[in-house]
Order: C-alpha cells, then structure tokens, then sequence
C-alpha cells in the first residue's frame, strides 16, 4: 500500500430498515446525501439462486418479485419507485447526464439513454441506479453543487478509465473543486479472488504499475481497487474524500451475489443515489 492509499478512509456503514440490509458512505451522510446506499442480497422476497433481494433485470422468470425488491429500497431510501432511473448499460466507460424528466428510464419505461456505465444526476426527482455482480460501484458526489454520480465498473470500464473520466468530468465540466468531490469504492470482486490471464494482467500492470498484478501459485490476479485508487491519485483527489469498502463479492457469500462465483446463476446487487430536496 503506497502513502496515498494510506490516507484513503476505509468501511461503508451496514445498516437494516425494514429487513433490508444495505451500505451507506460515512461522509455522504455527513455531507448530506442521505438517499444513497448500496444493496446487500439480503431483505427481499426471491428465491433459490436468487434469494433474496435480487435487482437484476435480466435474471429470475418473476417480475413481480423484482418490482417488490425494488420497491423495499424505495422504501429504505424515502424514494419513489417512479424515480429510480437505470443506466443504459454498455459495460465501457461512457458516461450520460440524466435529468428528472428521464425518471423511471430502464425500470417503468424503455431506457432511451446512451449506452454508458455511469450516470451524473444534478436535480431531485431522479434517483440513478447502476446494477452489479461483482464489477466495481464507484460512488461520487459534490457536496457543494448537489450533484451525485454512480457508475458501473466492470475491468474493461477500469481499464478504460471511468472513474478518472467522472473525475475529470466533474471538475472541468460542471467547475466541481476537489475538495468538495466524494469518492466511494464498493463491495466487488477483490484481488485475491479476481483471476485473469495474461492478456488482461498484462496491459493493467502497464497502465496502472506493477501493484495492480499479483501472481500466486502460478496464477495472475489483477487488483481492480487499486487501479481506480492510482487513477485519482493522478487526478489529483484528495486521498481523505475516497472511501473503500473493502468488502468482496466473491469471497461474502453471506452478503453479495457474486457472477464469478455463482458461474452466472446469481442476483445483482444495486448501487442508487438522489439529490434529497431537503439538503438542497
């Protein structure tokens, strides 16, 4: 761990309304982002593989359970389920701008929006959500301007660096300064447990150093935290505004759904933030 990583803060909040167990970002709250929260596989009504609180669109033959388990973060979070807005996903690094008039996108209604991984939210009535299985939930959020982001990293999108495009977007499109912008890293496949062949090891040590590929017993494993850590350190974030939750997918079986692990036959967890009226 080098000196910036040292000053990163560590662990999300794990907190339970209602029987939903979910993962709040200790300086969101502070900062006033009280409608946030990272989901756990715990608190919902599906079954099987999927037990419980599966988000995924695209996984389980039952859309009213998925409705339900939805509706249980609405409730957790004070949101209406009409809000909650899905990324329009592309798994790459592009990034989409959504207003309140695009509430419901992806979840109520057909999503219309870009294909992208990370959304950018500046006005109440939407609430963004990205969806997940192991790939990384990148959180951020200015606490002066009131404007949220969450973003759905899987390694092609850190390898194409979009946390460090947020980052940059943040700061140069909307004037962000960086020390009012907040940083979250959540619960995803760790290094220890995210295996990968040469052609993936390989360019990751090239762009992001050598402290990004572990080889053990003859296998490569690539450190997806620390190359999205090295990308903010190079823009210049401030090491105390980043949060990790260094809490892994895979290895959590009691907590998350983990692709990888579950060799596809899994839930999805979800990453949401809005804008509370209130705060702003």
């Amino acid at each position: 761990m080098n000196a910036f990583e040292e000053k990163v803060k560590r662990g999300f909040l794990l907190q339970e309304k209602n029987g939903v167990f979910f993962l709040t970002i200790p300086s969101f709250l502070e900062a006033g982002f009280q409608k946030h929260c990272y989901t756990t596989r715990i608190g919902g009504v599906s079954g099987g593989c999927y037990t419980s609180l599966n988000l995924s669109k695209t996984r389980e033959n039952s859309p009213e359970n998925k409705e339900e388990n939805y509706r249980r973060v609405c409730r957790v979070l004070d949101v209406p389920y009409e809000s909650l807005t899905l990324v329009n996903y592309a798994h790459g690094d592009g990034i989409c701008r959504a207003y309140a008039k695009d509430a419901g996108k992806g979840i109520t209604r057909a999503n219309d929006l870009p294909p992208c991984d990370a959304m950018i939210i500046h006005e109440p009535g939407i609430t963004a959500v990205t969806l997940h299985a192991d790939c990384v939930p990148v959180f951020f959020a200015d606490k002066k301007q009131r404007i949220a982001c969450v973003s759905h990293a899987g390694w092609r999108g850190v390898y194409g660096e979009l946390p460090a495009k947020i980052a940059r977007t943040f700061l140069n499109e909307y004037g962000a300064e960086r020390e009012n912008l907040l940083i979250g890293i959540g619960p995803h496949i760790m290094a220890e447990c995210f295996e990968v062949q040469e052609d993936v090891a390989g360019p990751f040590g090239e762009r992001f150093g050598s402290e990004t590929v572990i080889s053990r017993a003859g296998s490569l494993y690539v450190d997806l935290q620390h190359a999205i850590l090295e990308q903010l350190r190079r823009e210049d974030i401030p090491p105390e505004n980043i949060t990790c939750a260094d809490l892994c997918t895979f290895s959590r079986e009691d907590l998350f759904f983990s692709h990888r692990r579950d060799r596809g036959n899994t839930g999805a967890m979800g990453s949401f933030i809005s804008i509370d009226t209130e705060a702003v």
